[in-house]
């Protein structure tokens, strides 16, 4: 998976061992930058720097800077979004607020760990869509949250379709905590963020 993802951005598909290798470094040093210093820091010179591959050789394989970005992006989804979809799945079943709290607590970490991605795709919103199309989690988000609902049916508003309890509670999560993380500087205190998402959530029940 991982490989068919770095190949669909990429200027030509490595054959090679040797030039797999060479694409999956270049790949693994962008992501550390992402991570570390965000995407303002990257450049084909300090990945030339860092890995020791020619810019020439870079551009053998990516035509632009943000084909290398968006190659790391899907690198570390591949490797990320398989847990998050298990622990979605082993939270599905349990009772609502526990499993409001749980998901609205992988929301948190997820993001905080993926910040400088997210403010990314957040300034390239066709990139995004990319990403969120080959994920396919918001599908996959709104079936287990309108199932879980179904499950507890009597524990939530009756005058609310199960549809659009799921709706809500994931948009205004999901939404509300990217706007949090939008910018370095936090408009409220993260704690504040945890308890009031969980607060908005239990609005959705009958007590």
């Amino acid at each position: 998976m991982a490989s068919e993802n770095r190949s669909s951005r990429l200027r030509k598909a490595p054959q090679q061992q040797r030039s797999r290798e060479l694409v999956a470094k270049i790949v693994t040093a962008t992501g550390q930058l992402l991570r570390t210093e965000g995407p303002e820091a990257i450049t084909t010179n300090r990945i030339a720097a860092i890995t020791g591959i020619g810019k020439g050789s870079i551009y053998q394989y990516f035509s632009t800077k943000d084909d290398i970005i968006m190659a790391a992006i899907r690198d570390a989804a591949d490797r990320q979004l398989p847990g998050v979809r298990s622990a979605l799945a082993a939270n599905a079943l349990a009772p609502p607020q526990q499993m409001m709290d749980s998901a609205i607590d992988m929301l948190i970490a997820f993001t905080t760990d993926n910040a400088p991605t997210l403010r990314y795709l957040n300034e390239n919103p066709e990139f995004a869509r990319e990403v969120e199309a080959s994920s396919n989690m918001p599908v996959l988000m709104q079936t287990m949250m309108t199932l879980h609902v179904q499950q507890y049916r009597d524990q939530y508003h009756a005058d609310l379709e199960a549809e659009t309890i799921a709706w809500l509670f994931i948009n205004s999560a999901i939404t509300t905590t990217l706007m949090f993380f939008q910018t370095d500087r936090s408009p409220i205190d993260l704690q504040q963020l945890r308890v009031g998402l969980k607060r908005m959530a239990y609005g959705l029940l009958t007590s």
